[in-house]
């Protein structure tokens, strides 16, 4: 086997690879032995009859398919190896010569064109600075009494009531949203629960249902979006929402013995909630300054595979939410490929980042076989721009 290398712009290397009849003669007696097998021709026994005729009983066309698909198989892994090179992408094969593939002077030349992965040249990272937040990380009243109050809700039980809707009452409404008398489907819903001054639905709407007695109707215009919506609006169900007192029995119900050791968990959790926004508003300034301190092409096919990624971790959470990923694309009013491009540039951001990190790694002389590697090179570069 015979390999000519050559380097293309790009990160891209050409291999044009060539296969001499001893190399090929091998590839045709494997593919014919094992079609042959299985291949009748009539008045004699199987595998038995003349080769000429078991060809022409397999068809020359399939039979040469199979041998080139075999040949590629066989030897492009070990062309790879012998150049020690690492694809990012599937090759594309072109084939230049290929003669006599089921007769003893078969030869098969083909080019494989592979993407690389491109060279990173980064500049001093060690001299990179950025602004760390001096800010004490305190717990404010009004982030203490949000999360109380949305414990509280949690265990909310609810009063049948006759008195008009008022802001805080649970509602279950149909409601139909009309535009120059087009039905809106995602303006649309029956059955819908909503707490009156939660801003769940848009809050005019609930401003608008407020006052509303149950089994009442009602219509209205309202501006979503700078359009003008016709509304008709039914309330199906009205409760008054009675919370229970933030006390030591809330507070077991959330495997705490007394509300004070309740609040301390609540603020524990805050402050960490905000230690951890800090660190990733830290990575972040740090992934900027890398940016413009490097060199790099990236291959459009890396774009692609991270773009692709970024499209699949959002249908996972679209599907989450009990939404089907077509009625979300038709809700934004965009097709999955328009999606896609939106994401571009922020795939070749974080493509940018992960290789740079991998560069750095090596000059750290890191094991870039840890699974945590790219994270400890970003502590790394954090504690050199202290």
């Amino acid at each position: 086997m015979n390999i000519k290398r050559e380097n293309l712009a790009g990160s891209k290397v050409k291999l044009t690879v060539s296969l001499p009849p001893e190399i090929m003669r091998g590839f045709f007696d494997i593919v014919y032995t094992k079609l042959a097998g299985r291949t009748e021709v009539k008045g004699f026994r199987s595998g038995k009859a003349p080769k000429n005729l078991t060809i022409m009983a397999i068809g020359e066309n399939k039979l040469i398919s199979k041998i080139i698909d075999l040949a590629l198989q066989e030897t492009y892994p070990k062309a790879l190896n012998d150049e020690k090179l690492i694809p990012i992408a599937p090759p594309k094969i072109n084939i230049k010569k290929m003669a006599d593939l089921v007769g003893d002077a078969a030869e098969l030349e083909y080019e494989a064109e592979i993407e690389l992965l491109p060279e990173v040249k980064v500049g001093d990272y060690k001299k990179i600075r950025i602004k760390k937040s001096k800010a004490k990380l305190d717990v404010a009243k009004e982030e203490l009494d949000q999360v109380l109050s949305h414990l509280q809700r949690q265990h909310a039980t609810f009063k049948e009531i006759t008195r008009p809707a008022k802001e805080g009452d649970r509602v279950e409404v149909d409601f139909e949203g009309k535009e120059r008398g087009v039905v809106l489907e995602n303006l649309t819903s029956k059955n819908y629960p909503v707490i009156l001054g939660s801003k769940v639905l848009i809050p005019e709407f609930e401003k608008k249902v407020e006052g509303m007695k149950k089994g009442e109707e009602k219509e209205f215009k309202i501006k979503v979006k700078d359009k003008s919506i016709d509304f008709k609006v039914k309330i199906l169900d009205l409760k008054e929402v009675i919370l229970p007192p933030l006390d030591d029995e809330l507070a077991k119900k959330f495997q705490k013995n007394t509300f004070n050791e309740l609040e301390k968990a609540i603020k524990e959790d805050i402050v960490k909630q905000k230690e951890i926004q800090e660190k990733q508003n830290i990575e972040n300034q740090v992934a900027e300054e890398l940016l413009k301190i490097i060199k790099i092409e990236i291959p459009d096919s890396l774009i692609d595979q991270e773009s692709n990624r970024i499209i699949e971790n959002l249908k996972n959470r679209i599907s989450m939410s009990g939404m089907p990923f077509e009625k979300y694309l038709e809700q934004i009013k965009k097709t999955e490929e328009e999606l896609k491009n939106e994401f571009r540039p922020q795939a070749e951001k974080t493509v940018k980042i992960g290789l740079t990190l991998g560069e750095i790694a090596k000059a750290e002389k890191m094991d870039l076989k840890d699974k945590d590697a790219g994270r400890k090179v970003m502590e790394k570069i954090i504690l050199y721009s202290k």
